[in-house]
């Protein structure tokens, strides 16, 4: 019978490094995945291309993208993809021709307002796995240049007045 999963999805390690809250004990041994770079999968749109271009290295880099998530990394340019696309058609129609009437008066919403916010889910559900969400890099910290300053160059550079 299989185990079904419940609560919160886990946090990938990478993202555990980075938030620090990483801990040998509480990490099972998982598989390392290849350090190798993922490639670009076939059928992406060129503007979802772009997107995999320009964010698929800096998550390599941080970790948080391996070879073998590269299906799912891609659907999410995609989607991202199409959410642009839609979103540039929708404000050069502006938003009074969303609407349109049907025949018993009603008025509905275009088919591209439907798909535009389809792409958006989508880009929502994935967006945590890569921590690309503002909730998954909150615990990130970035280094402060004045902790790791060097001994020397703080007596050479910044006197002390010694009384």
């Amino acid at each position: 019978m299989p185990v079904s999963s419940r609560g919160r999805p886990a946090k990938p390690e990478a993202l555990k490094k980075l938030q620090g809250t990483a801990r040998k004990a509480r990490s099972p041994k998982k598989l390392k995945p290849a350090s190798k770079k993922p490639k670009i999968p076939h059928g992406l749109s060129p503007q979802a291309t772009r997107i995999w271009k320009s964010l698929g290295p800096k998550l390599h880099e941080l970790g948080l993208l391996a070879e073998v998530d590269a299906s799912t990394f891609g659907v999410y340019c995609q989607a991202y993809g199409d959410w642009l696309e839609l979103t540039r058609l929708l404000n050069k129609l502006g938003p009074l021709k969303w609407y349109q009437t049907a025949e018993s008066g009603y008025r509905n919403v275009i088919p591209e307002v439907a798909a535009r916010n389809t792409a958006f889910q989508t880009m929502n559900k994935l967006a945590p796995r890569f921590g690309l969400d503002p909730s998954s890099r909150s615990g990130i910290g970035v280094a402060d240049p004045e902790a790791n300053s060097n001994p020397v160059e703080e007596f050479l550079f910044q006197p002390r007045v010694i009384a």
